[in-house]
C-alpha cells in the first residue's frame, strides 16, 4: 500500500464520489423494500388493551445513521402527574418539563442513560430550557416533592420505536426489510419474561404482525389524598 505521499487530490476525489455513490445506493434500496409492523399488545392478567407499551425494532448499527430523526418534546406536570407518563423519543432529542400545576416540583432522574436535576419550580418556568438525551435507555422521572410521581423517557436508538395507544396498538413503518430483533417494554412488565426481545423476519410483500399478551406488576405507588393545610408544594 502506498503512502500518503502518492495519493493524488484527483484520487481522493474519485474515492469520495465512490463512497457517496454507494452509500447513495444503499439508503435507496433499504427504502425500497420498507417493510410495515403492526403492534397488538394485551394486559395477560385482564385481556385489556395494554397502553404506553414501547415496541423497538433494533437495526445493526451501520443502519442507524438512516433510521435516526431528532426533535423536541415536552413532559409536562398535571394534576401531580407526569403527562404523558411514557414519552418516546431518539436519541440526540431534547426534552423540556414545563409545569402545569400550581404548586411547586421538584424533577429530576438518576437514571444511567440521563442524570439531571430540576430543583423547585413553578408554573411557566423552565418552559424554555430543554435536556439533551443522547443516550439510548430508559430514563425514569421523579418527583422530590411527590413521592408517586413516576414518569418515564424511552429513549430508542432510532426512530423505528414507537408506544401503544389506547387500544394497545400501534404500527412503526419504513422497517428494512430483513431479520432483526424488536425490544418490548412497559413500566410494569417483566423484562427478563420470555419474548420481551424477539427475533422477526420484515418483508415488504406483507406486514409483519406482533401481538402478545404482558404480565404485569402491580402499581404500589400511594397517591396523597388533597389536605386542607395545603402549601405550595403539595
Amino acid at each position: 500500500m502506498g503512502s500518503p505521499h502518492y495519493r493524488t487530490p484527483i484520487r481522493k476525489r474519485t474515492c469520495g464520489a465512490i463512497a457517496s455513490l454507494f452509500l447513495l445506493a444503499l439508503y435507496a434500496g433499504t427504502s425500497a423494500v420498507a417493510a410495515e409492523l403492526r403492534i397488538t399488545l394485551q394486559d395477560a392478567q385482564t385481556g385489556a388493551p395494554l397502553e404506553d407499551a414501547v415496541v423497538e425494532v433494533i437495526l445493526p448499527e451501520q443502519q442507524q445513521p438512516m433510521h435516526l430523526t431528532t426533535g423536541e418534546v415536552s413532559v409536562d406536570q398535571q394534576q401531580k402527574e407526569f403527562v404523558a407518563n411514557v414519552t418516546v423519543i431518539t436519541r440526540g432529542s431534547r426534552a423540556n418539563f414545563p409545569n402545569s400545576d400550581d404548586i411547586l416540583h421538584h424533577v429530576y432522574s438518576f437514571s444511567p442513560a440521563k442524570v439531571f436535576e430540576l430543583p423547585l419550580y413553578g408554573s411557566g418556568q423552565n418552559i424554555d430550557y430543554f435536556q439533551l438525551f443522547d443516550q439510548p435507555g430508559i430514563v425514569e422521572l421523579g418527583c422530590n416533592i411527590h413521592d408517586w410521581m413516576l414518569g418515564y423517557i424511552y429513549v430508542a436508538e432510532t426512530n423505528l420505536a414507537v408506544k401503544t395507544d389506547a387500544m394497545g396498538q400501534a404500527v412503526i413503518n419504513d422497517v428494512p426489510a430483513g431479520d432483526y430483533t424488536v425490544r418490548i417494554w412497559h413500566p410494569r412488565a417483566d423484562l427478563e419474561a420470555p419474548g420481551m426481545t424477539q427475533q422477526m423476519t420484515f418483508s415488504d410483500a406483507q406486514p409483519t404482525r406482533l401481538q402478545m399478551a404482558l404480565t404485569l406488576e402491580r402499581d404500589n405507588r400511594l397517591r396523597r389524598a388533597p389536605n386542607a393545610t395545603r402549601s405550595s408544594y403539595r
